[in-house]
């Protein structure tokens, strides 16, 4: 629900630090030309949007208020001094009286510009009309009936000699520690820029203008006390809701997400955002996401914490910012960041991987890294059979789009899978096969149907290539691309060529962006090519830069005839070839690989039928536990042995509120976790 406040009270929220900022807002960023701006819209009364605070109900690093003079050329400004607040110092000031803990969510800018002009830090003056400028309308009020509308020139950075003006920072102390009249008179009116002007004239008034200081200012202490003047939101906000509200706030083009919100709560004890810049700075080339490292570390504590225990491993935000802590960190972060490393120099090196900005799913990043903490050296210690099923894992998630949508369930099965192959153990699952075999190219044909960049398929078919000629060269000259290298995904046949050569209902057109008339080559080449027919930029090429272009051409599955301008005229047919040529390796690499995988690490499921299982049943929201033995079919329900699940079944349903005498399949009612999926499954399972 809105709510109002006045500028008074937002100052004294933030004087005693019951207003404050997270750590990771940005920073303050007006000019002062539009703190003027605010404060004249103000005055006149036109909304300048809500301020939205959020109480908070977690551990968190806030800012204070910037209150440092503005940054000027060759000087170095002090950083903001950071506090730290636990949850249980948050909960403690919730409970103290009149507290009103909380964070300025949105209307930092806003809230800080207000607070630098009453204070002082930055000079803004209310600037009065003479009375000659005052409209017919405004001189029929009554002195004390005339609005700071009504009387205002301008706001202002400084001083109008010929007009009285009122720092808003002196109204603000003026008001604040209770001068006498006669105060304000040398300390304030005496001293400003107008007064020495005026005295000297011969209509000089001292005790009128003066008595026009005084009305003004009491005007602009009335307008600092105004009860309603500042809207307001106060979301009393889960953490989960308070992660939400800053992904989906876009401000001024700052997107900030759940990372810089655990930045700020792990502040105290480890600092994340100089661990990342430190990343960066030592490790040219290679772009870091938090993100990955963040999660696969979450996932290293939730599988410490709950594989024994039979309950699902968490890697979400929630379980993230609320479970997590610096100690974590501390124990995980750097050895991460070298699996990280190591993970990317795998994929570069045995060419899955050109470029980075290329990787059509990041996230696959984080069960290699997994793999490589369980194998406990790196990937070039592989024995033969890891290799195998790496390379086939990696090109089947990535080409049966594994990885899209529901990404968090696939992160930690992944995990779980190659946690297996870095052991040596089989694999029990067959659906996991199964899903891993259905790809979304079963002939050429199908690679025409991807022609946007964005798409994990499309990047993933010019990542394949590379794989499958052991990485691209360079058309400029016979080196291999490198992974530092600016790539760009080129049109072999450029796409105004052909809109200048065909007409606009031609199938040339229709295809002409799609993947199989792409390839990844550095930026300064694809400037060079423009709208030239394919047989005559690279001709050019050939002839300035690169005499032996046609076994580069090769590696990007390019026929070399290209060069002749055989192809210039017959797009389809070329792209046809080369469709048939990526799938036809898409089948040695990939579809022929699954059923040599699955006979290496596919084991039927055996279980020890003489173990008790703990299963659960959902019925309405509303859920009951038991134990069930596979050997005898038997399961226990709050202290009863029943003979069948479904017997069990049918009186759980009835305590979870159902008519009675309803029936159950018991087998399809009760779930136990398997905790190689990360996920619940029905008893009926066992018992296939």
């Amino acid at each position: 629900m809105e709510q109002t406040q006045s500028l008074e009270s937002l100052m004294k929220d933030v004087g005693e630090e019951q207003a404050v900022l997270p750590e990771f807002q940005r920073d303050f960023v007006w000019e002062t030309s539009r703190t003027l701006d605010l404060f004249d819209s103000i005055v006149k009364d036109i909304f300048i949007g809500a301020i939205i605070y959020g109480i908070p109900s977690f551990e968190i690093s806030t800012r204070a208020i910037d209150d440092r003079e503005r940054k000027k050329k060759g000087r170095k400004r002090k950083s903001l001094p950071i506090k730290h607040f636990t949850k249980e110092e948050i909960a403690k000031k919730q409970k103290l009286d009149k507290s009103n803990f909380r964070l300025i969510l949105d209307g930092q800018q806003r809230i800080t510009s207000i607070y630098r002009a009453l204070k002082g830090i930055d000079d803004v003056f209310y600037i009065r009309c003479r009375d000659e400028e005052l409209d017919n309308n405004i001189l029929e009020k009554k002195p004390a009936d005339r609005t700071l509308e009504d009387l205002l020139f301008s706001f202002d950075a400084e001083e109008d000699t010929a007009r009285i003006s009122i720092k808003l920072s002196d109204a603000w102390r003026i008001l604040n520690e209770d001068f006498f009249e006669s105060e304000i008179k040398t300390e304030f009116f005496h001293k400003s820029q107008f007064y020495h002007e005026k005295k000297g004239e011969e209509d000089f008034d001292e005790e009128l203008l003066f008595r026009n200081y005084l009305t003004t200012l009491k005007k602009i202490q009335d307008l600092f006390k105004a009860e309603k003047l500042l809207s307001y939101y106060l979301l009393d906000m889960t953490l989960d809701k308070f992660v939400l509200f800053f992904e989906r706030s876009n401000s001024r083009g700052i997107q900030l997400n759940f990372i810089d919100i655990l930045t700020a709560k792990l502040y105290e004890g480890f600092n994340l955002k100089a661990e990342i810049k430190e990343f960066e700075t030592q490790n040219t080339g290679y772009d870091l996401v938090p993100e990955i490292i963040v999660r696969a570390i979450a996932f290293m504590i939730s599988k410490e914490r709950f594989d024994e225990i039979g309950k699902s491993i968490e890697i979400h935000r929630t379980f993230i910012l609320t479970e997590l802590n610096a100690e974590h960190f501390n124990n995980y972060w750097h050895s991460t960041i070298n699996w990280y490393k190591n993970a990317l120099d795998f994929l570069f090196n045995n060419h899955f991987l050109l470029n980075q900005n290329w990787m059509p799913y990041p996230n696959m990043l984080i069960p290699l890294i997994i793999f490589q903490k369980e194998l406990g050296y790196g990937f070039d210690q592989m024995n033969d059979d890891q290799s195998t099923f790496m390379k086939y894992w990696y090109w089947a998630s990535v080409f049966s789009q594994r990885y899209t949508g529901s990404s968090n369930e696939k992160i930690i099965q992944d995990c779980n899978i190659l946690t297996l192959i870095a052991d040596n153990q089989k694999i029990k699952d067959r659906s996991y096969f199964n899903k891993l075999g259905k790809l979304v190219i079963n002939n050429s044909k199908d690679l025409f149907g991807y022609d946007k960049k964005q798409n994990a398929v499309y990047k993933g078919v010019l990542n394949f290539i590379n794989y499958s000629v052991n990485g691209y060269k360079d058309w400029n000259n016979t080196s291999k691309i490198s992974f530092r290298s600016e790539v760009d995904d080129h049109h072999i046949f450029p796409k105004d060529f052909i809109t200048k050569s065909t007409k606009e209902e031609d199938e040339e057109r229709d295809v002409v962006d799609c993947v199989v008339n792409r390839t990844l080559i550095p930026k300064i080449t694809n400037i060079r090519i423009g709208n030239k027919a394919p047989s005559q930029y690279l001709s050019e090429i050939q002839s300035e830069k690169n005499k032996e272009i046609e076994p580069c051409l090769i590696t990007h599955f390019i026929d070399s005839e290209i060069l002749s301008g055989q192809y210039d005229n017959n797009l389809i047919f070329f792209l046809e070839l080369r469709a048939e040529e990526i799938f036809k390796q898409l089948q040695t690499d990939v579809i022929n690989r699954h059923d040599e995988v699955k006979s290496l690490y596919y084991a039927e499921s055996t279980f020890d039928k003489s173990s008790q299982i703990k299963v659960t049943a959902k019925y309405y929201k509303k859920s009951a536990e038991g134990v069930f033995n596979p050997k005898t079919g038997a399961l226990q329900y709050n202290g009863k042995l029943f003979d069948t699940p479904s017997g069990a079944g049918m009186q759980a349903k009835e305590d979870l509120g159902a008519p009675e005498g309803s029936t159950v399949n018991g087998w399809t009612f009760w779930r136990y976790f398997d905790p190689i999926t990360n996920e619940e499954r029905f008893i009926d399972t066992l018992r296939n």
